[in-house]
């Protein structure tokens, strides 16, 4: 599809945290952070995306397609997010961008989307399949000069029915989720992989507010529901920048028999400028 598609929601608060919270999605913790509300989080502004992106790229973005997105500012609860996908030339392949705004013109998302294998797919340095492993005693905490890069991460692992499959996309996103049914199997949305992410780290360490920058994602094969989903990553980079502290993390998406769902380069503030080092904290439930 070649014409421009565009498609506008409401943004909704988020639903209550299914694992260790992120501060910065309450009121004090945003606050905290400098924001005057809680923020919606990213991989949500990204899911009301996924609607005009599959309207362009079809079916075969869900089972081998990629997409590259940046979050440039926040998102509110009642802010008006329209998006746009526009085809565009490439040397090799067929590639889109898309960018969400908020009334008027403020842009949250931007991004580029394909179809086959990204170009920055052998960049990528994500650890080996693993099966889930529980969180540590104590969860500890570190700063950018003792950000533990190139070390793996303990995987987090959780079952995924098709009807909490189908939730996200009905209730947490308040969409269709039609596009994503097969019969009676019911497909992953891809804003579920991409926030799979967020609870591995808070699996592994504690953090004060956190706030999701980047993605980079590569669909490997259809994602199905009713399976164990499990990610691993390693945190390949960290830095600071006009006084944040970020780090990046390569991960990779498996669900039963170590089958390759997804492959994802994640980039986030792991703590804002102004923000306090928090405690490390004694694990009680893993992250979901």
């Amino acid at each position: 599809m070649t014409g421009d598609i565009e498609q506008s929601v409401t943004a909704t608060a988020d639903p209550p945290p299914r694992g260790v919270p992120n501060p910065v999605h309450r009121a004090d913790g945003a606050q905290a952070a400098g924001y005057r509300a809680p923020l919606v989080a990213g991989v949500r502004t990204y899911g009301w995306a996924v609607g005009p992106i599959l309207q362009a790229a079809g079916p075969a973005w869900l089972d081998g397609g990629w997409i590259d997105f940046s979050l440039h500012r926040p998102v509110f609860a009642g802010d008006r997010l329209t998006t746009t996908v526009t085809h565009t030339a490439a040397p090799t392949g067929t590639r889109w961008s898309v960018v969400t705004v908020v009334e008027p013109e403020r842009v949250v998302l931007e991004g580029e989307v394909g179809v086959g294998a990204a170009p920055w797919l052998g960049d990528l340095d994500p650890p080996p399949a693993s099966t889930g492993v529980d969180s540590p005693p104590v969860r500890p905490t570190y700063d950018v000069a003792e950000a533990p890069v190139g070390r793996a991460l303990l995987p987090l692992a959780v079952f995924v029915s098709g009807g909490a499959a189908e939730a996200l996309v009905e209730e947490d996103l308040a969409s269709d989720p039609g596009p994503f049914r097969s019969g009676s199997r019911m497909r992953l949305h891809p804003c579920f992989l991409a926030g799979r992410m967020a609870p591995l780290t808070r699996h592994n360490f504690t953090y004060g507010p956190t706030i999701h920058v980047r993605s980079q994602i590569q669909h490997c094969a259809p994602a199905w529901a009713d399976q164990e989903v499990t990610v691993g990553a390693r945190i390949v980079d960290a830095y600071e920048r006009n006084g944040h502290q970020y780090q990046v993390l390569d991960g990779r998406i498996t669900g039963a028999g170590a089958s390759e769902l997804a492959l994802v380069r994640h980039h986030t503030i792991f703590r804002p400028r102004g923000t306090s080092p928090p405690e490390p904290a004694a694990s009680s439930s893993p992250a979901a």
